[in-house]
């Protein structure tokens, strides 16, 4: 029991350095009622890749999903969507998926409703690695203002 916990405990460490992430607003200080975006971006290690959030996860990859803390101070405009991804075709299940490697962005449109508000969530997705085909769940928090 004890080798599973430490075991689990080095390869969290290994996968915050598989990818970074970086979440802000396209503006700051936004006023209420204006539109801004949640710019999520991360940088992936090289030989990996993130799959994006726009497309369905019935053929094995899992879409990278973002979840809300609901929040008064914003409501979500319409869906995340995914800057620029890569696309191919699962040979598996003869159906396309979009990934990133590199470099990843994905952005939400929000309306501010009150000023100074925090938004807050989750990011959850598959990092998989192009060599040796191992893949890694991650979740991770995220906040800004």
């Amino acid at each position: 029991m004890l080798v599973l916990c430490c075991a689990g405990s080095a390869f969290s460490q290994d996968l915050k350095d598989i990818s970074r992430w970086k979440v802000s607003l396209s503006k700051a200080g936004a006023q209420p009622g204006e539109q801004v975006e949640v710019v999520f971006f991360a940088d992936i290690n090289k030989n990996w890749k993130l799959y994006s959030s726009d497309f369905k996860g019935d053929i094995g990859p899992l879409p990278t999903e973002f979840a809300f803390n609901p929040n008064n101070a914003y409501q979500l405009v319409g869906e995340v969507k995914a800057v620029k991804p890569l696309k191919a075709v699962d040979p598996t299940w003869d159906k396309a998926y979009t990934y990133f490697t590199d470099k990843a962005e994905f952005r939400q449109t929000i309306k501010i409703a009150k000023s100074g508000g925090r938004i807050s969530g989750t990011i959850k997705g598959l990092l998989c690695s192009n060599e040796d085909g191992l893949c890694v769940p991650f979740k991770e928090s995220f906040e800004v203002h």
